[in-house]
């Protein structure tokens, strides 16, 4: 019931949208918050933000109550997705979660006013010498989803932080050359 008053609360003080930040772990309160909301009249679009390791089962609980849904794709190596997550089955876990998140919104639609009223933005962080990776997860989604279907951000602002140290293939800076590189290829 708080987390109801609060999505209230928070349109009334002129949110443009319910962003929830990684509530897998409340995903049953989440749910049931959502679902009495909406049919309270919310109207305003719901975005659920995800490092994208959710289970199709678990996205289903969401079917009707989210608008948006703002997945990553780190990897779709598992190899890379074992090293850096702990997290071999993450490639297809993620791949079979994104596939769900569009078939409950469909393709990007926008609002009168230019904002996005549903669909899926997948983002993806380009990692320090890990351009084919990066290349990977953009045909994946080219071979997954028509052009305009989904929304794609491709984010190069990579610091190591915790565990890099460990690492030190990506205990750096991405380069601007990886950069660039990373947007060429997506614009091809």
């Amino acid at each position: 019931e708080e987390l109801e008053r609060t999505f209230f609360a928070l349109k009334e003080q002129g949110a443009h949208n319910i962003h929830l930040v990684t509530a897998s772990h409340y995903l049953p309160q989440v749910a049931s918050a959502l679902r009495t909301a909406k049919q309270q009249g919310l109207g305003i679009p719901v975005v659920y933000n995800t490092g994208g390791y959710d289970t199709v089962e678990a996205l289903r609980r969401l079917e009707g109550l989210v608008d948006i849904y703002l997945p990553d794709l780190k990897y779709l190596n598992a190899d890379a997705a074992q090293r850096y997550s702990a997290a071999p089955d993450y490639p297809e876990v993620a791949a079979a979660a994104i596939l769900e998140m569009f078939r409950q919104v469909g393709p990007v639609e926008y609002a009168a006013d230019g904002t996005l009223k549903k669909g899926v933005i997948i983002r993806h962080l380009v990692l320090p010498g890990q351009l084919s990776g990066a290349k990977d997860v953009m045909d994946w989604v080219a071979e997954h989803f028509e052009p305009g279907q989904v929304l794609f951000s491709l984010m190069s602002q990579y610091l190591p932080w915790g565990k890099a140290e460990q690492y030190p293939e990506i205990n750096r800076r991405l380069r601007k050359g990886e950069a660039r590189k990373a947007a060429e290829y997506m614009e091809l």
